[in-house]
């Protein structure tokens, strides 16, 4: 009998990173859960599941059977107020984490932001790196600092262990803007898929890690997500930016 690929849950999947991420984890049987997935049409690997955050009857039914889950789901906005953030990256947050211990979950991927610490950037205090301190610039950066001790706290408290990743710029190369900040902070869609598989597979009880593409010029110090995820980027803005240019 063959066996069956593990079973991911996303967070957040009708979403711009959930709805981009689905292809770059085709060998995992996958979950799809949102608020609203009336215009997504599952492919054979794929069930989708509506869901709010905020509901933990449905979280705990989301996460039934789930080896890992992939959390995107969120308010994402840094202008947001905390009674917007409230539902999703506060009680939803406890929601996805206390419902996938239950569930025996392995492993949980949570994305973080650059915004845990987007007060370092803003002061140019560069390379910002994982073990440095927090600062957010936003209250919705308080809520992924707030995930980040979530995770730890479930990583040292239970069986499930977590990765929190705090991901940068995330857009396609058409959008690449040439902005020092930007190119500094950029994700490309490749380097996503590359980060969120080794974010999965890789042997780590739990870490915080900058998840960015190998931009020449860099905000963030890389060398932990890649000596302990084994996460190598390969897409440079700098490079994808001036090839664009000279064509």
């Amino acid at each position: 009998m063959t066996e069956r690929a593990p079973m991911v849950l996303i967070t957040g999947a009708a979403g711009r990173i959930g709805s981009t991420l689905r292809s770059a984890l085709s060998q995992y049987r996958l979950r799809l859960t949102d608020r609203d997935l009336s215009d997504c049409e599952p492919k054979p690997n794929e069930e989708i599941l509506e869901a709010d955050l905020a509901d933990f009857a449905a979280m705990r039914q989301a996460v039934e059977g789930c080896d890992a889950v992939v959390h995107l789901g969120g308010n994402p906005s840094p202008s947001a107020t905390w009674w917007d953030l409230k539902g999703p990256n506060v009680d939803g947050l406890y929601n996805v984490f206390e419902a996938s211990r239950q569930a025996g979950v392995r492993r949980l991927v949570f994305a973080s932001t650059n915004h845990v610490t987007g007060m370092l950037d803003e002061r140019g205090e560069w390379p910002v790196g994982a073990q440095g301190p927090i600062a957010p610039d936003s209250l919705y950066g308080v809520t992924k600092a707030l995930g980040e001790a979530m995770g730890r706290y479930y990583s040292e408290n239970s069986d499930l262990s977590v990765v929190c990743l705090r991901i940068g710029w995330f857009t396609g190369e058409h959008q690449l803007l040439d902005n020092e900040g930007w190119l500094r902070m950029w994700l490309s869609v490749p380097d996503l898929g590359r980060l969120i598989n080794a974010s999965l597979t890789a042997d780590v009880r739990f870490g915080i890690y900058y998840g960015v593409s190998a931009n020449t010029p860099m905000r963030y110090d890389m060398e932990k997500a890649r000596t302990e995820l084994g996460y190598e980027p390969i897409d440079d803005s700098s490079k994808l930016l001036a090839d664009r240019t000279d064509g």
